[in-house]
């Protein structure tokens, strides 16, 4: 798994991970979010092409953040309900696969940060029948969830790479 940073360029998982290590240690103290959303679009082509960019955020709180983005291709066409669930089931992939690596670092002082999931949906327009389920389902997974206009992780960082 690759994820593309606007100042380190291309790096594996294991180096993003470093990456968000060296951030937080220079200000240890501070308190971290560390965020995870989806964003996609559809590309009209034959056949249709959808475009998913997930991004990775750690957000020092009050001290601004870092970023780190990368893009899935999913070939056919597919409604809005499978779309919002495909957001939602590649931020889920990312922050599980996160944990699991941070879980293997000695000394991560995983109580320093919490770990949210920003989703693309919010109370108006055609996803909001779907606000209860998706937030239902990675609540029960154990993350904490943000939805329009919380959710910038998705509707704004994730967004300006698709």
């Amino acid at each position: 798994m690759y994820f593309y940073s606007p100042t380190q360029g291309l790096l594996k998982f294991e180096d993003l991970v470093r990456a968000v290590f060296e951030f937080i240690r220079e200000e240890p103290k501070c308190h971290y979010r560390v965020i995870i959303g989806t964003d996609s679009r559809d590309f009209r082509e034959n056949p249709p092409v959808q475009v998913f960019v997930t991004a990775l955020i750690v957000h020092r709180v009050g001290h601004g953040g870092r970023y780190f983005w990368r893009r899935s291709h999913w070939r056919g066409a597919i409604d809005i309900r499978n779309k919002i669930y495909g957001e939602a089931w590649l931020s889920l992939q990312v922050s599980q696969k996160l944990l699991q690596v941070l879980r293997s670092y000695p000394d991560n002082h995983l109580s320093n940060y919490d770990v949210e999931i920003h989703i693309d949906i919010g109370n108006n327009g055609p996803t909001r029948t779907l606000i209860k389920e998706i937030v239902g389902m990675i609540e029960n997974m154990g993350f904490v969830v943000k939805v329009k206009p919380e959710s910038f992780g998705a509707s704004r960082v994730a967004h300006r790479h698709t």
